[in-house]
């Protein structure tokens, strides 16, 4: 039987998604936790890969087990998990039904804010910034809504057969004085690209990277062509939404 796991998770105490031999992962503690209930070993197939510190407020993954589950396994799974992982729902599906090959669209929400906020520190990231120009940055944006080849932004470029991305959504918003998201949703993202896409929004925005050089160093495709190749900070990164041609949540 294959089931999907409707989740989420804050993963400011975990080394990131995948299972790791030296570091804790959300998955080894979802799986392991599914495991001891069920009586049997259970492997999750997520539906991407998120960084150290790098959260989750909507993700998808699937599980193949033995037999169909006749009890309440949210509430029974939650009662188990720790606090900053919760699982919404079990949804059965088709046996060929994929969580990470099946998906259409993916969306990441950034959050950050320019004024130190203790209670913001593990869930947007904090730029000590004194002015940002937030007129180059939206013509920075535009310039991204029509990029297809993400090499520039790409941690490890040539471990993929192309760097071309769709872009669907690509929105900067001003929360409030000192706060600011960005959402982008596309058919895949590459390794490192939007916290490499926020620290060259953060440099234009700053004045360290002219909005010129930005577009000729992608339009050029160079692998770390940049000048500053800082990425952002993991903790204002979230998974926010994972959209499947056969499943709508």
């Amino acid at each position: 039987m294959r089931y999907f796991l409707h989740l989420a998770y804050q993963g400011t105490n975990y080394s990131g998604w995948q299972r790791q031999t030296t570091a804790i992962s959300i998955q080894q503690v979802i799986e392991d936790s599914i495991s001891k209930m069920l009586k049997e070993i259970v492997f999750i197939h997520g539906c991407g890969r998120t960084d150290a510190g790098v959260h989750a407020s909507q993700y998808f993954a699937h599980i193949d087990i033995k037999r169909a589950i006749d009890f309440n396994f949210v509430e029974r799974i939650n009662l188990v998990l720790p606090s900053d992982i919760s699982i919404y729902e079990l949804i059965p599906v088709d046996e060929e039904f994929h969580a990470q090959y099946d998906v259409s669209f993916r969306t990441y929400n950034y959050d950050f804010h320019i004024k130190k906020i203790p209670s913001k520190a593990e869930i947007s990231a904090y730029y000590n910034i004194q002015k940002l120009d937030l007129a180059l940055i939206n013509q920075a944006i535009l310039i991204l809504k029509n990029t297809v080849d993400f090499r520039s932004l790409c941690k490890n470029p040539d471990l993929y057969k192309h760097t071309n991305c769709t872009i669907k959504k690509l929105e900067f918003k001003q929360l409030d004085e000192n706060s600011f998201r960005l959402i982008i949703t596309a058919d895949r993202f590459l390794r490192g690209m939007i916290r490499y896409i926020i620290g060259r929004l953060l440099d234009i925005g700053t004045g360290k990277l002219s909005v010129e050089e930005f577009s000729s160093t992608l339009s050029t495709r160079s692998e770390f062509g940049f000048r500053f190749q800082k990425q952002g900070f993991p903790q204002g990164l979230y998974l926010s939404k994972v959209e499947y041609p056969y499943l709508v949540r």
